[in-house]
């Protein structure tokens, strides 16, 4: 049997009341703190669950609190902006069905094409939306804005702009007529030929004022169907050798073979035959130059494969490749992580969603309501050199002068309701591409709902986790807490009866 002595009863005493004082303090730090542990050494298995839980709600937080709302907010902007386009589209339609009738009076034409000049630009513009700073419909380019926000010919564009089947147009113009100018008094006045409406074959462009042909510019090439690649010839000159324009009488007459190139609308007038190349060949592209570019006209790097060339201080092309900028035409999709390995599209590109079709549809109603009010002013001209020709030869000829250009009205009032009545489907097909990236925003707000639910129970489910791993409970730590405190009071009482007495006070 082992001795006991008062010191080894004394310090067994010392070491009880020690250890009952720290469990009293460990309990009132967890009143105090509310906090099951106070240093990872208390207990390692909830100290590491902890930092795992508090790991997984911040990664939670920062999806569900930042993610999550941001790209709600880009997606809302981008359908925003897309919800107005098709507002614009039905107004634009309901003014192309009024602009087909043939009831329309000078005034309504005015109306019509101011109307649908601003609409035109405005659709563009909206493609202008912004979130935060950043432009939403320009792929990884967010600091570029859509369109052009001033007139701008820093830079040449080389544009190669891909096209297939649905890009041959066939479309009746007016190929002749007079213009006051014709008129000579006194002179040997010959009006007998008269204007005519002509069907022909066309490649409408993305863009016009575009450059003037030069260097191998424009160029027409197309693969046919055994994937061999040849070029059809492009004429931009008229028979006397001048630059071809829109206004030139014979502009629009078909060629004999190749295509004639119209500058100025961005415009290629096929011959039969190379519409039959095109028709059946696999696919084709036109590689053409432009400079000027007006306020509200789309960047082409945000549609086209192209090349920027600046120019010197002298106005020269620079031939440092270093100062040459090249585009591709890709896909430039901008993801968001919204949950755990799960990302989420959050833009709309403006080369699926807004297309140049539209804009290049309302240039072409837009220049035959001026074309039908250029003949009726060349007309008021000729009424006025009538009223003062006291000639009977020369009001013979200005009179027959005036018939031509009544012929040449007539018929350009049915190219113009020719174009109303075509952009019509043109319209709708136009506002159901931009319905179908309103749709596909949907789908992905939905999924984007769904995912802020699933992380909103989360979030509630990790912190309930993380509250009970960590936080100490109020009412059993009071408990304890009071349990403790009786205990280490009674070892104090025990204690001090037990050192108080020693073998000394028995020797007395």
């Amino acid at each position: 049997m082992m001795r006991v002595t008062n010191q080894i009863m004394t310090n067994n005493t010392i070491s009880n009341i020690n250890n009952n004082k720290v469990n009293l303090m460990n309990i009132e730090e967890q009143y105090q703190t509310g906090k099951k542990i106070q240093r990872p050494s208390d207990d390692p298995i909830v100290a590491v669950r902890a930092l795992k839980l508090r790991n997984s709600l911040t990664e939670i937080k920062q999806y569900f609190k930042k993610n999550v709302p941001d790209a709600k907010s880009w997606l809302q902007v981008t359908e925003s902006a897309l919800k107005q386009v098709t507002n614009i589209c039905t107004t634009l339609h309901s003014l192309a069905d009024q602009g087909s009738q043939d009831t329309l009076t000078p005034e309504d034409r005015t109306s019509i094409m101011k109307t649908m000049q601003q609409y035109r630009k405005q659709i563009y513009q909206e493609g202008n939306a912004s979130y935060a700073g950043r432009y939403v419909f320009t792929g990884y380019k967010t600091d570029t804005s859509l369109t052009y926000l001033q007139d701008d010919k820093s830079r040449q564009y080389t544009i190669t702009e891909e096209l297939d089947k649905t890009a041959l147009k066939t479309g009746t113009r007016t190929v002749g007529g007079f213009a006051a100018k014709d008129y000579e008094p006194g002179g040997t006045n010959d009006f007998s030929e008269h204007a005519e409406n002509k069907t022909v074959n066309y490649l409408r462009l993305s863009y016009n004022k575009l450059d003037k042909a030069s260097e191998g510019f424009p160029k027409l090439t197309y693969k046919d169907e055994d994937g061999n690649e040849d070029d059809i010839d492009i004429t931009s000159e008229n028979e006397n050798g001048e630059v071809l324009t829109s206004s030139d009488p014979k502009a629009y007459e078909k060629p004999e073979s190749g295509a004639k190139y119209i500058a100025d609308t961005g415009e290629l007038i096929l011959s039969d035959e190379a519409y039959e190349k095109l028709k059946n060949a696999k696919s084709f592209n036109v590689e053409y130059n432009k400079t000027e570019f007006a306020a509200g006209d789309v960047r082409p790097e945000h549609y086209f494969n192209c090349k920027a060339t600046p120019f010197d201080e002298e106005g020269n092309l620079v031939e440092d490749e270093d100062k040459i900028i090249n585009y591709k035409k890709e896909d430039q999709d901008i993801e968001y992580e919204v949950s755990f390995n799960q990302r989420l599209q959050v833009n709309t590109q403006a080369k699926d969603a807004l297309r140049q079709d539209l804009g290049r549809e309302l240039d072409g109603i837009l220049a035959s309501i001026e074309d039908v009010n250029l003949v009726e002013n060349k007309i008021k001209e000729v009424d006025r050199l009538i009223g003062n020709t006291t000639d009977e030869k020369d009001l013979a000829s200005l009179k027959q002068l005036k018939e031509q250009m009544n012929t040449e009205l007539t018929l350009k009032k049915k190219v113009m309701q020719e174009r109303f009545s075509k952009s019509l489907n043109s319209i709708r097909d136009y506002q159901d591409v931009v319905n179908k990236s309103i749709a596909d925003l949907g789908s992905r707000d939905a999924r984007l709902n769904l995912t802020e639910q699933r992380l909103s129970g989360q979030n509630d489910d990790f912190t309930d986790l993380m509250s009970n791993n960590e936080n100490a409970d109020l009412v059993e730590t009071i408990i304890n807490f009071n349990a403790q405190t009786v205990i280490y009071n009674a070892s104090l009482k025990a204690g001090a009866k037990v050192v108080q007495n020693t073998l000394l006070d028995f020797l007395r």
